[in-house]
């Protein structure tokens, strides 16, 4: 009778763990569904100002990276109004208003210090189809833009193209083989390009030489986009 007992409450302890690793996986599943794209940063893109911040801790861009060139990794988090690590030793990168990023990128040791550098876009609450692309730097123990350029909205990663003007730059980059992830295009060691918008109002190749994390040296390349004058 004792081993009856024994046979039938082993029987009940297996169908109770594989009923909990079922809904284990379920809220899993569950969780992953909720993860929203940069998109979903505002809701309604003709009013500004009803703009809100709507994402979750689960939707937040991540990254990882060697950012103060100590030899060891650590995260680094988007929040609506900062950029923090899990390295309370790194001071936080604070973003104009409350809206975060379109974007978070690990763009590797661009100079050479040993530490890594990182590139976003802010999420700006105006009409305008404008942005600034940014490259920063941690040094002195405190975040330093060491490069910006102005692009269009349309040009961020992940964005999907609703016209040939908003598609041109992710055709070009296809048909030149660059990363269609990233507005920064790496050339070679030491040399940076990126597709910014030149001050004759044409699209073109902006080279940059970052040199050290105070000094980056630039100048336009060719331009890549026709346009009737």
């Amino acid at each position: 009778m004792d081993m009856k007992k024994s046979f039938l409450l082993t029987i009940v302890l297996l169908v109770s763990i594989c009923l909990s690793n079922n809904t284990l996986f379920a809220q899993e599943g569950e969780n992953d569904e909720k993860i929203k794209p940069w998109t979903d940063v505002v809701k309604n893109t003709s009013d500004p100002a009803s703009w809100r911040w709507n994402k979750n801790e689960n939707s937040r861009f991540t990254i990882r990276g060697d950012w103060d060139g100590d030899g060891f990794d650590e995260m680094l988090y988007e929040g609506a109004t900062k950029l923090f690590s899990d390295n309370n030793e790194l001071t936080p990168l604070n973003l104009p208003g409350d809206l975060g990023v379109f974007f978070l990128v690990n763009e590797g040791d661009l100079d050479g210090d040993g530490g890594d550098e990182i590139s976003f876009m802010s999420v700006n609450r105006d009409y305008s189809n404008f942005n600034v692309y940014r490259i920063w730097s941690y040094t002195g123990n405190r975040w330093q833009e060491i490069f910006q350029v102005r692009v269009h909205i349309w040009d961020c990663p992940n964005y999907q193209p609703k016209n040939f003007q908003e598609s041109f730059t992710h055709e070009w980059k296809k048909k030149n083989n660059f990363s269609l992830n990233k507005i920064i295009l790496k050339k070679h060691d030491g040399i940076v390009d990126v597709i910014g918008i030149h001050p004759n109002g044409r699209y073109a190749i902006e080279e940059i030489k970052i040199i050290n994390k105070g000094s980056t040296k630039r100048k336009w390349g060719k331009v890549i986009q026709p346009r009737e004058d």
